[in-house]
């Protein structure tokens, strides 16, 4: 594997095409933009199967019309996270060109080197009747797998499968094709450089959600489901304490307490005198929902991870500022 230094990039594109889009160089957006998250979600949840916490992936779009279909160029950068450098020498870390071949982004694929796409296409929502290690040295890491009425087990590598078992990876591999099969969009091309390396077509798509909605199924998934997003929030009840972990907030009509441990939100409010009610800030909000041993979803927890924008709110009659003042937040349940 070539020497990823501290962050590796890679471009690659994928365009929404078929016979009927001829002179069409619009995507609805509510169709658009699932996907284009989905892609993000994928390559994340791939990059966390085989890099763990060693390298953080970022997934950055920028549109592009064509002739005939909707194209989007995607770039992946891979970064090696501070803490995690001295791990190189003792880890195999994948950078972003091998985590896009492996989803199947950058190849076709075939029945000799599945990718996780290819594997999703080959298995057509088949029960999976047996899974075999392959003890062979020179194939470690590797197992073999059968389905109910094929009598030709592949054989694929131990993270595909396991990213078969991820629920949130195969949602979305799901939505990311969603397009095709709707608005007169036929298939997906992969394409790098201009230069189209492959397609997904509409059945094969259909054979992929396929995959996707039986293997979501099998899964009794308990892990807890977190999500990134940009978001807006307001205070609504100010705090006066600099070592309060969470805030309390209104996220649109809903209040909530925000964990703001890991930004300078407090220091910052003492610095200026205080926060006011209505003090809004755009942010980067992680949203983590735990789920019951059934799988059903809990309450969920809201984090702060970076703040991108502080708005104050119209000044109006507070009292002084003091580190020992009551605040209206729940810190022993923090």
């Amino acid at each position: 594997m070539q020497d990823i230094g501290d962050m590796s990039r890679k471009e690659f594109s994928v365009a929404y095409n078929g016979s009927k889009r001829e002179m069409n160089h619009s995507i609805d957006v509510d169709l658009l933009a699932p996907a284009l998250l989905a892609f993000g979600k994928l390559i994340r949840e791939a990059n966390k199967e085989t890099n763990g916490k060693v390298a953080k992936a970022n997934v950055f779009v920028v549109s592009d019309f064509e002739h005939k279909c909707f194209n989007i160029n995607f770039e992946v950068a891979l970064t090696l996270l501070e803490q995690a450098k001295a791990l190189i020498g003792q880890k195999s870390v994948k950078d972003a060109k091998e985590i896009l071949e492996w989803l199947g982004l950058l190849t076709a694929g075939s029945l000799s080197t599945l990718s996780f796409l290819g594997v999703l296409k080959w298995r057509k929502g088949r029960k999976i009747e047996s899974i075999t290690q392959i003890k062979d040295t020179d194939n470690s890491g590797m197992v073999s797998v059968k389905v109910k009425g094929d009598n030709n087990p592949v054989t694929i590598n131990q993270n595909t499968l396991n990213l078969m078992s991820n629920p949130k990876a195969l949602s979305a591999a799901r939505a990311a094709l969603s397009p095709v099969g709707t608005h007169g969009f036929e298939r997906i091309e992969l394409r790098e450089n201009d230069v189209i390396i492959g397609e997904i077509s509409e059945g094969e798509v259909e054979n992929i959600f396929a995959s996707c909605s039986a293997g979501i199924e099998e899964i009794k998934d308990i892990e807890p489901d977190i999500d990134v997003s940009p978001a807006w929030l307001t205070v609504f009840g100010p705090v006066y304490d600099a070592k309060a972990p969470r805030w309390r907030f209104k996220l649109g009509r809903e209040e909530i307490y925000v964990d703001i441990s890991e930004t300078t939100i407090a220091q910052d409010a003492l610095s200026r005198g205080g926060a006011l009610a209505d003090d809004a800030y755009q942010v980067e909000l992680e949203i983590e929902t735990p789920k019951t041993p059934e799988g059903k979803p809990k309450k969920p927890s809201y984090k702060i991870l970076n703040v991108m924008r502080f708005i104050p709110s119209e000044p109006s009659i507070q009292g002084e500022l003091s580190i020992e003042s009551k605040v209206e937040i729940d810190n022993d349940k923090s």
